[in-house]
């Protein structure tokens, strides 16, 4: 059985009408925040895996037709189609847009060696929002390309010294481009050690031209609101991308323009402040793994969950089961009771052993001795108990053994949040599943698709074998298999990180000095920040120390701030700012939950501590200094 969630929608590999069928009609909600996506300037950013290329290729002819015809037999694509009409993307008639991508590739920042002043560059990307135009129109009249390219015809007013030109048939268009583009592999086979270029073009006029041509066919003209699409702007030179998007934000052309890009592109500047989500002179900025955060609900898990829905329907013999039936939301209690009320057994003889024995805390421990149901319930009621004595014996200078405590008091102390704190104690205490479920599942891809689909293929890996051998009535997989597996997944991110990152061993340092931190803070006796501590801040008075000095002012400091910069660029350190503390404002610094996996720590967010510089410039030098907890 293939597994579907290896599958990535976005690559070129998968034909349009499955990437249609694949896509999660929930992504287009992230339009809402978007004033006029269809005649503005858009930036769509995310870490590796956010789905920004998914999006895009769903804004294309052939996928907006597809999502148009296919929706009368198939519910899943009519969701797509209904949700592409709420943002005017497919109308009564069908699509309404034009969708036009460019894909930027590598190739360009070798071409800045040599391109001193970007005029190859702009001339090669005239050449390929020509191309790109081209296909892209006969896709809209469902006719061949390149076959049929003399049969539409482009019209347009250039300025003088045109670059593109005035009126042209497909087939001509496309032969000047092809022109430009054998001359440039030229000129790049020739040039020996970088040196200055002659040629290219002076302006970039693709965006005018591609906004304001006339368009015809045989049947007439046409018609549609023109949308460029630029991916993959990380693959530029930093020049190159700065030239083109102030071209772009400055050209205020009567069409849309969207541009993909990996956070990884963006300046510390950009990433450790509020610049890299603000509106500046554009429409607006969809950061998707922070939009899906910020957005309230479960708007991201349903979406998530219909991805994976739609892929296990795709697999050779999974038919019409619900996949998350297969995907066990609860313990097995014949495997874990005994675990379980040994704790109950061991936790009490801890209390009594210790201060827990004095008459003040008597009614409290006839409280949890009297808990009725299942031995989990039990043994989170014995912990949460123990966590309020030892809070308890924290003040005992004001306390009196002689004064007994009321189970009033009892319940007034204890909170939902101190529950799942005590809950994931004893789980790790006795080596019980604790990530597992439709909810963990999703709580761990920290708003990344790509990352949920790592996730949730390895799970499916295991229920496809399941279903292979059991095909009647298979068995939802355990608990603790999925934690098993996730664990595993979050090992093998861990262990690959410095392959994957720039400056790799330094994050991976800062990491262990973070996830050490957050370790000790979390499993504290009195379960000081319940329900755990995931993330560090440092002040917002550091943090503009810290993007804002030159450098020179900030030597011992710079690399730090490039570490940070490529933790938030990568997903794996999650900002959120503002957080007042103390008469202090913050920003938080929260870890990737697989990263909360690797460490042993709560999926929540809330709990942090505050740092200094100095202390997390240690960190990145030494990894982590405090003492684990022996059971973690």
């Amino acid at each position: 059985m293939r597994n579907p969630f290896r599958i990535r929608v976005s690559q070129r590999g998968t034909t349009d009408e499955e990437f249609v069928r694949l896509f999660g009609a929930g992504a287009l909600d992230l339009l809402q925040n978007v004033k006029e996506p269809w005649g503005s300037v858009v930036f769509l950013r995310s870490a590796p895996g956010g789905g920004k290329t998914s999006f895009l290729r769903l804004l294309t002819p052939r996928p907006l037709s597809l999502a148009n015809s296919l929706a009368s037999n198939s519910a899943t694509v009519k969701a797509t189609r209904e949700a592409l009409r709420e943002v005017d993307a497919i109308g009564s008639k069908g699509p309404e847009i034009l969708g036009t991508m460019v894909e930027f590739t590598y190739e360009y920042r070798e071409l800045a060696n040599f391109d001193r002043g970007n005029s190859l560059f702009r001339e090669l990307v005239n050449s390929r929002i020509v191309i790109a135009t081209l296909r892209a129109v006969l896709e809209r009249l469902e006719r061949p390309f390149p076959s049929d390219l003399d049969q539409i015809r482009f019209a347009w007013e250039p300025e003088s010294g045109n670059t593109i030109p005035a009126e042209a048939t497909g087939k001509e268009l496309f032969d000047w481009a092809s022109r430009i583009e054998t001359d440039f592999y030229g000129r790049m086979d020739v040039l020996g050690e970088p040196e200055p270029i002659s040629g290219g073009h002076a302006r970039l006029d693709g965006l005018k031209w591609f906004a304001n041509a006339r368009i015809s066919s045989r049947h007439g003209i046409v018609h549609a609101k023109r949308v460029l699409l630029f991916d993959e702007l990380q693959s530029l030179a930093a020049g190159q991308r700065r030239s083109l998007i102030d071209f772009v934000t400055n050209a205020r052309e009567e069409c849309g323009v969207w541009i993909a890009e990996r956070l990884e592109t963006l300046t510390h500047k950009d990433l450790l402040s509020e610049g890299a989500l603000a509106e500046r002179d554009y429409s607006g900025v969809i950061q998707l793994e922070r939009q899906w955060s910020d957005r309230r609900g479960t708007g991201y898990t349903k979406f998530v969950e219909n991805i994976a829905k739609l892929r296990a329907a795709k697999a050779d013999n999974f038919g019409d089961r619900d996949l998350f039936s297969l995907i066990s939301d609860s313990d097995d209690l014949a495997t874990w009771s005994q675990a379980f009320g040994q704790a109950c057994v061991d936790i009490e003889a801890r209390i009594l052993a210790g201060r827990g024995r004095s008459p003040r805390y008597h009614l409290w421990l006839e409280e949890a001795r009297n808990k009725r149901g299942n031995p989990i319930e039990r043994a989170i009621q014995w912990r949460v108990t123990e966590i309020l004595i030892a809070r308890d014996r924290k003040y005992e200078q004001q306390a009196f053994d002689f004064v007994t405590l009321s189970t009033e008091e009892l319940d007034k102390r204890n909170s939902s949040a101190l529950e799942r704190a005590a809950e994931h104690f004893v789980r790790t205490e006795i080596g019980a599943p604790i990530y597992f479920g439709r909810q963990a599942l999703a709580d761990v891809s920290s708003f990344n698709v790509d990352q949920y689909l790592s996730v949730s293929g390895e799970l499916f890996e295991e229920i496809s074998a399941k279903i292979q051998y059991l095909r009647d009535k298979p068995m939802p997989l355990s608990a603790e298999r999925q934690d098993d597996i996730i664990r595993q997944v979050a090992k093998g991110r861990w262990t690959d990180l410095t392959r994957r990152m720039p400056l790799g061993r330094e994050a991976r340092m800062l990491l262990e000095g973070i996830g050490g931190h957050c370790q000790a803070q979390t499993f504290r006796e009195g379960a000081s920040y319940a329900p755990g501590v995931t993330g560090v801040a440092i002040t917002m008075e550091d943090r503009e120390f810290l993007i804002d000095s030159p450098d020179e002012k900030i030597r011992h400091l710079s690399g730090l701030r490039e570490v940070l910069t490529s933790l938030v660029a990568h997903n794996l350190l999650v900002p959120r700012l503002d957080h007042q503390n103390k008469g202090k404002t913050h920003v938080v610094f929260y870890l990737n939950r697989l990263l909360c996996v690797h460490f042993g720590l709560p999926l929540g967010y809330g709990g942090w501590r505050g740092k200094k510089l100095k202390e997390l410039v240690t960190w990145q030098v030494h990894g982590a200094r405090e003492e684990e907890p022996t059971f973690v």
